[in-house]
């Protein structure tokens, strides 16, 4: 923006004509005398009587003020004893014509008072060349300078309204649960493989879903949990990432785990999807599993030993009773089961599995997740008897 204003603005030349206040050269009296009166002709060159009569003289009529607006500035010193008369315009010429016309005018109104103060152009204005402005190489950085600027305020001022989840600290301010930690939710760079756990496990990121999974099974040591619900809150979608991850973490130490995908949205089975269908180099297909009414679809991880089941309605109302025979009929085969379902606002199967679950972990998105909504969802659960043992800040949404 400041280039093409700098060059759409018409171009600006500056003249300027110099003045000599006294003779050129006297007794140290008469130059004192004369410098001591550069300041006051200074002065009345920006007059109204004397702007008047240089406008007439350089023919642009009687306006002072169209002439005035034209003079920059005069300036005098008095020890040199100049005089310096700078004029500018749209028009080179006219510029150096006002600028003599005004020092000429100045240099009359001096010329019958005694030596000492008369005036002798010494420098008369001609035509510039080139202008002084507008300065492209000038308006350009300090217009990128004020972006910026505006840009940070902006930045600022949206920082200070917002009440999204970014860190650990937010998260326990607002949320009426123990923290358990953070985990990070990105993608692995290796697309064959998308748990982190089997992806990267030396990684930061695989080593804090360990740290979680530590926690969780130290959570309640007079009586373990073998069944935990993940979901989200108000708007998430990263619960099926960290459940599937949650699961070969607690898969390490050969721990038999079962992964229900509850949510309707199926956010577990996609991670092992490709064109909509589960990818048979991640994933096995085994028997369906039939539990109560529902039947389930069975796949086995080719990496973790971890078992996924998908109920094959996932639209279907669940009912209580259903989950807990579910949740009971796998952990007669299982050590662990680990449900991943529908953020806690937008499903009602969530609130029957998390009554079912032995307890819930509830997922806040950083920059997503608003802290007001943090309070709400933990009292939905409760409303459902759910033991929910903390909260979890996922830093990458999926």
């Amino acid at each position: 923006m400041g280039f093409l204003v700098a060059n759409r603005l018409p171009a600006t030349y500056e003249a300027e004509a110099r003045l000599l206040v006294g003779p050129l050269s006297a007794d140290k009296d008469t130059l004192a005398a004369a410098g001591a009166q550069a300041r006051t002709y200074a002065a009345l060159a920006t007059t109204t009587p004397l702007l008047g009569a240089a406008a007439r003289r350089s023919g642009l009529g009687d306006s002072a003020a169209a002439l005035k607006s034209k003079v920059r500035d005069v300036t005098a010193s008095d020890v040199t004893r100049l005089i310096s008369v700078r004029v500018r315009d749209s028009e080179p010429a006219r510029a150096a014509l006002i600028a003599n016309a005004l020092a000429e005018v100045l240099r009359a109104r001096a010329s019958t008072g005694p030596p000492e103060g008369k005036l002798h152009i010494v420098q008369p204005a001609a035509a510039p060349r080139n202008s002084v402005g507008p300065s492209a190489s000038l308006i350009v950085p300090l217009a990128a300078v004020a972006g910026l600027l505006g840009a940070f305020g902006i930045v600022v001022l949206v920082d200070s309204l917002t009440t999204a989840v970014r860190t650990e600290g937010d998260l326990a301010a607002a949320s009426p649960v123990a923290v358990l930690g953070s985990v990070n939710g990105a993608r692995p760079r290796r697309g064959d493989r998308p748990l982190v756990m089997e992806a990267e496990p030396h990684s930061a990121a695989a080593a804090a879903y360990r740290m979680l999974a530590t926690k969780i099974s130290l959570s309640n040591s007079e009586h373990p949990l073998r069944s935990l619900l993940v979901l989200d809150a108000h708007g998430g979608r990263s619960s099926g990432r960290l459940a599937a991850n949650l699961a070969a973490a607690l898969a390490e130490d050969g721990t038999r785990v079962v992964v229900i995908d509850g949510d309707e949205r199926g956010g577990v089975m996609e991670l092992f999807q490709h064109k909509g269908k589960a990818s048979t180099e991640l994933v096995q297909r085994a028997r369906p599993l039939r539990i109560g009414q529902v039947t389930f679809d069975r796949f086995r991880l080719r990496g973790p030993r971890v078992i996924v089941i998908q109920p094959r309605k996932p639209s279907e109302p669940l009912y209580p009773q259903q989950a807990a025979e579910t949740i009971e009929h796998l952990l007669a085969g299982a050590d662990f089961v680990v449900v991943s379902a529908a953020p806690v606002d937008s499903s009602a199967s969530s609130m029957v599995w998390a009554h079912a679950a032995d307890a819930t972990l509830l997922v806040a998105e950083r920059d997503h997740t608003k802290q007001e909504q943090l309070g709400p969802a933990v009292e939905s659960l409760r409303v459902a008897e759910a033991n929910v043992i903390g909260t979890v800040l996922c830093e990458v949404r999926v």
